[in-house]
């Protein structure tokens, strides 16, 4: 069953430049993974302190080997360097999916 990721970051905005650097590196490994359909980080463009996430992945065993990826290692190590004030991610399980 197709899994979707999807959410924000809060990120002091000053953090914003930092924090997209950091993404697009750990973008760059992970459209490598097997499994990934899609993996994107994105600025609001609204709010300079959000930053929004969308996954999409084959099924969930795929996201084992993503978690404890050294990408995600190095991730997660830059955004402890970062304000961070929040964030909320949210995993879908799709049942179904067609073209709009």
């Amino acid at each position: 069953m197709t899994v979707v990721i999807a959410g924000t970051f809060q990120i002091e905005p000053e953090d914003r430049d930092a924090f997209l650097t950091a993404a697009k590196a750990m973008m760059a490994e992970t459209h490598k993974e097997e499994g990934c359909q899609a993996y994107n980080f994105a600025p609001d463009i609204n709010d300079p302190g959000v930053i929004h996430l969308f996954e999409k992945w084959d099924n969930e065993a795929a996201l084992g080997p993503h978690m404890k990826a050294d990408h995600m290692r190095t991730f997660g190590r830059a955004l402890k360097e970062l304000k961070i004030t929040g964030r909320s991610i949210t995993m879908y399980e799709v049942a179904s999916e067609k073209n709009m």
